[in-house]
């Protein structure tokens, strides 16, 4: 499915009351519903990766800090993967399976399968007037940031907050959809959009470039409060 079926007008857009931001009559029965499934059909893998990944690393599971709807901190439970020389640690970041636990959250009500990506105090500083934006949503595990390959930090904070005006159970399955299509193609690099892989949501990569202060071209204010920040922090650091 085309990415192409998330363009709405701006006047559309722009028509959504800032109290709705990200939500829909729905929204969080699809969540259930979503996490429930897959839950069920991937418990049976979750404690034997639990085994092996505590008898390789000595610690199966690794919590991530990160920021939630209206400010709340919430802990991200994810595989602890982070030893590049273990067959296990490789196998499951291979197969995209460290985000696993992530579903629990989703089950929580602290996180949603579709948002923006699971910020950091850091993060959420750099987000600079549309720090309100972030904080209205439910953090995802996949979402419409997650749609680009590349980019500036603004290019982040203006999906977020595109993505909370035009929210619909339509976008997020298409955004679903797209997910596990483009995390399973053939050719295609690990880091991308994964649905049930904590990487990408959780290890924030680098991006050229800096997000200067002023408006992005396209979407409203994006202050570069933290503009001047170098790279977006890594995985270990986040739990700190």
């Amino acid at each position: 499915m085309s990415i192409a079926v998330l363009q709405a007008p701006a006047a559309e857009a722009g028509a959504m009351p800032t109290d709705r931001l990200g939500g829909y009559r729905g929204k969080r029965a699809l969540d259930l519903l979503a996490a429930a499934l897959l839950l069920a059909l991937t418990a049976p893998l979750m404690l034997p990766i639990w085994l092996l990944l505590r008898a390789e690393t000595g610690q199966g599971f690794a919590r991530r800090l990160r920021i939630g709807r209206g400010g709340r901190p919430i802990r991200c439970l994810v595989f602890h993967v982070e030893r590049r020389d273990g067959r296990v640690s490789c196998w499951v970041r291979r197969v995209g399976l460290s985000g696993l636990p992530l579903l629990w959250s989703v089950l929580r009500g602290e996180m949603s399968l579709v948002g923006p990506r699971p910020a950091t105090r850091a993060d959420l500083a750099r987000y600079g007037l549309a720090q309100s934006g972030y904080l209205a949503m439910r953090p995802g595990l996949t979402g419409l940031a997650d749609a680009r390959d590349g980019g500036r930090f603004c290019d982040r904070v203006h999906d977020d907050l595109r993505y909370g005006r035009i929210a619909s159970p339509r976008v997020d399955l298409g955004l679903i959809a797209t997910a596990l299509m483009r995390r399973w193609r053939p050719g295609r690099p690990q880091p991308g959009l994964a649905l049930l892989s904590g990487t990408v949501p959780l290890i924030v990569s680098s991006h050229s470039g800096s997000c200067r202060a002023g408006r992005h071209p396209s979407a409203g204010p994006c202050a570069a409060a933290g503009g001047r920040a170098a790279n977006r922090p890594g995985a270990g650091r986040a739990g700190n």
